[in-house]
């Protein structure tokens, strides 16, 4: 199961003061997909559900501080609400709000009293300590909520590693109702059961916000979700498939090398790293590659040379993940510099540089075709590529 993950799910058509909504199984639905062991792999007991004549002002607001209790900074929290929006503006100031089912929407005095304002949802958000927490609104007036300004509205999804709104709808367009689902809920569960790409066997968020907004624009309905994140690493919202293996198989290594790729990448920078430890490492050796990784498989008390030199040597490729930090280390330059002169002078492609983001490269690494790893959701494919490509024997370049 995904580690320390919990959810609130909370889903209202049958209002007591506001107009009832055509009834669906969204929030059932989405609730199901976090709890399957087969799927998102959340523990069932974290998965709370919250529907119609259970999701009370209170009872919100309880499961809202449950979580800031129950929640540290390790969790991932998914927060999923299916049911009214409402807007009100007064002195020219707005205020938006998600509607219980006890809540009434016939005066600004009713909404204050009753609904659950943006600033409201502000604090309670702001006293869960997780650093991943998703907010997914399917309501008229989501992307209303999302549209504010950070600091207004959802302040505090902009502290810690990650925080993510997706809404359902933009302006006032309202949220079409699909035949089981809503539309956006309909592509967010398909997502979450598989259909969004992953890689390590996770379902990473901006992965799943691009299968649900390439899905969604493409319906005749003139809706589009709205994502707003401040994001420092594009993190695991799921399991993928509970977390089962990548679905292709690598032939066996073509020689008798200790590795299949040692891996260079700058490992002071903490989004570098992150990357590297957290997507590339998981993936490629989740396939079934040898990897060589300097904090790992260096041995104690060698010369640093040396053991470059013999990580380099044996393994039949050299992977270099190419940032602006990468480009500043001596070492890390070092180790690609040393890569690319052994391909030279064994005229074997065997140096691989990974481009993670934009920056200006060395002669010797411009002469050697890169593979862009910048895009996240075309990551899946691009991962694939490399893996197979990594049990090929380097082709010996012709002669002149």
């Amino acid at each position: 199961m995904l580690e320390d993950a919990h959810a609130l799910v909370i889903g209202i058509s049958r209002y007591l003061h506001a107009p009832e909504l055509r009834t669906t199984q969204d929030a059932q639905d989405v609730a199901a997909a976090l709890a399957d062991p087969a799927c998102c792999g959340y523990p069932p007991a974290a998965v709370r559900v919250l529907l119609d004549g259970d999701a009370t002002r209170d009872a919100i607001l309880a499961a809202l501080d449950a979580l800031a209790h129950d929640t540290h900074e390790a969790s991932t929290v998914f927060l999923y609400y299916s049911g009214h929006g409402a807007h009100a503006t007064t002195a020219g100031h707005d205020t938006y709000y998600l509607i219980p089912v006890d809540g009434a929407i016939r005066s600004r005095d009713e909404l204050d009293r009753t609904a659950i304002s943006n600033a409201e949802l502000t604090t309670r958000l702001g006293a869960i300590r997780a650093s991943r927490i998703t907010l997914v609104l399917d309501c008229c007036r989501a992307a209303d909520m999302a549209e504010l300004r950070l600091d207004e509205a959802i302040a505090p999804l902009a502290q810690g590693r990650g925080r993510v709104v997706l809404a359902a709808s933009r302006d006032a367009a309202y949220s079409m109702p699909g035949d089981r689902d809503s539309t956006m809920t309909g592509y967010l569960i398909e997502g979450l059961r598989g259909a969004a790409s992953g890689v390590g066997g996770v379902i990473r968020i901006c992965d799943l916000f691009h299968y649900v907004q390439q899905h969604v624009a493409a319906e005749p309905l003139g809706q589009h979700p709205v994502f707003k994140a401040e994001l420092e690493e594009n993190y695991p919202i799921a399991e993928l498939r509970g977390g089962a293996a990548a679905a292709f198989a690598l032939p066996p290594p073509p020689d008798d090398q200790a590795y299949d790729a040692f891996l260079s990448y700058c490992q002071g920078d903490p989004d570098d790293r992150a990357w590297v430890t957290g997507t590339l490492v998981p993936y490629l050796e989740g396939a079934g590659l040898k990897l060589c990784l300097e904090d790992r498989d260096f041995q104690f008390g060698r010369p640093k040379l040396d053991e470059i030199d013999r990580a380099v040597t044996t393994s039949r490729y050299t992977l270099a993940v190419f940032t602006p930090p990468y480009l500043a280390s001596a070492w890390a330059d070092y180790q690609s510099v040393l890569a690319a002169y052994l391909a030279a002078e064994s005229g074997e492609p065997r140096f691989v540089p990974l481009v993670r983001r934009p920056c200006k490269l060395a002669l010797h690494a411009r002469m050697t075709e890169a593979l862009d790893v910048s895009r996240d959701p075309e990551l899946p494919a691009a991962l694939q590529r490399l893996a197979l490509a990594l049990r090929q024997p380097p082709r010996p370049r012709l002669a002149g």
